[in-house]
C-alpha cells in the first residue's frame, strides 16, 4: 500500500499527553525522504528566517523560492515553497538540510502535527498534538523518548509558534468571499496582507518612509525596535493588520489636528 493510500486514522495518531520515540539523522535509512513531494505553506516567520539565512531580501526570496497559492483568489493567498523539478526541496542535499538552523516551523515540528485555538484574549492558546506516521519514515524505530513539549523545546519551536499563532488568527478569521466588500476593497486588503505577511522589507519601507509612524500613537521604543529588528517589525505588522482588517483597537490613531 502506498503512502497516499494509507488510512488517515493510521497516518495521524492523537498523542495527547503520551510519549513517542523518534530520531532523524544521516544514520536513519530514510534520511531526507521526507524532504520531497512537499506542499509546504510558508508562514511570515518562515520567510523571514529563510531569507535572512540565504542573505536575500524578502522580495528576492519570494521571487526565487516560492509560488503563490491562488486556489481561492478572494481569500488571503498563501506562499508555498517552490520545489525543484524532481520534487525535492531546493535546500536539501545528500548530507541534509542546508538551511537547518532556519528551517520552516513545519519541518521542525515533524513528526508531530499541531492544532491550536486562541484563548480569545482571556487565556492561553489551547494546543493538541498528533503523530504523523508516514510509510517511508524509519525514525520511530529507535532514538530518544519524547513528550510533545520536550520535542518542541528541542526543536526551538516556541518563537515559531508565537509568531505563527498571531498570523493564523488573522488567516482563519477573515474570508473575503463571505465579506460584503467590493472587489476593489478585497484587492486592497489582500495587498495589505501580502505586504505584512511576506515582504517584510517592503513593509519596513512603508512604516518608516510614509506617514505611518505619524498616524498612530506609538511608543518610540516600539518604533525604534521595528526599525532595527525584524521580529519587532513583524509584531507591529500583525497589530496593523488586526486594526486595518478587523477594526480592533490594536493601534490608536492620532487625533486629527
Amino acid at each position: 500500500m502506498s503512502q497516499a493510500d494509507a488510512p488517515a486514522q493510521e497516518k495521524f495518531q492523537p498523542l495527547g499527553d503520551g510519549r513517542f520515540t523518534f530520531a532523524c539523522h544521516p544514520g536513519v535509512p530514510c534520511f531526507t525522504e521526507c524532504c520531497q513531494k512537499l506542499d509546504l505553506t510558508l508562514t511570515p516567520y518562515d520567510v523571514l528566517r529563510l531569507s535572512r539565512n540565504l542573505g536575500l531580501s524578502t522580495g528576492e526570496f519570494l521571487e526565487r523560492h516560492t509560488r503563490l497559492d491562488l486556489e481561492r483568489p478572494r481569500d488571503f493567498p498563501h506562499r508555498k515553497l517552490a520545489m525543484n523539478p524532481d520534487g525535492r526541496c531546493p535546500f536539501v542535499s545528500q548530507t541534509g538540510c542546508r538551511v537547518y538552523l532556519d528551517r520552516p516551523g513545519a519541518c521542525r515540528l515533524y513528526p508531530l502535527g499541531r492544532g491550536s485555538a486562541s484563548g480569545g484574549g482571556t487565556g492561553p492558546t489551547r494546543e493538541m498534538f498528533f503523530l504523523v506516521r508516514e510509510e517511508h519514515c524509519r525514525g520511530f524505530e529507535a532514538g530518544p523518548n519524547w513528550t510533545a513539549r520536550e520535542w518542541m523545546a528541542d526543536q526551538e519551536l516556541d518563537v515559531y509558534h508565537r509568531h505563527n499563532d498571531q498570523w493564523m488568527e488573522i488567516v482563519t478569521r477573515h474570508d473575503l468571499k463571505a465579506s460584503p466588500v467590493s472587489e476593489e476593497e478585497a484587492t486592497r486588503k489582500i495587498q495589505m496582507f501580502n505586504l505584512v505577511s511576506y515582504n517584510l522589507d517592503r513593509f519596513r519601507e512603508f512604516v518608516l518612509g510614509t506617514r505611518f509612524v505619524d498616524s498612530f500613537e506609538l511608543d518610540p521604543a516600539e518604533v525604534e525596535a521595528a526599525r532595527a529588528g525584524d521580529e519587532a517589525l513583524l509584531e507591529l505588522g500583525m497589530k496593523w493588520l488586526r486594526f486595518a482588517l478587523f477594526g480592533e483597537p490594536t493601534l490608536q490613531p492620532k487625533a486629527l489636528k
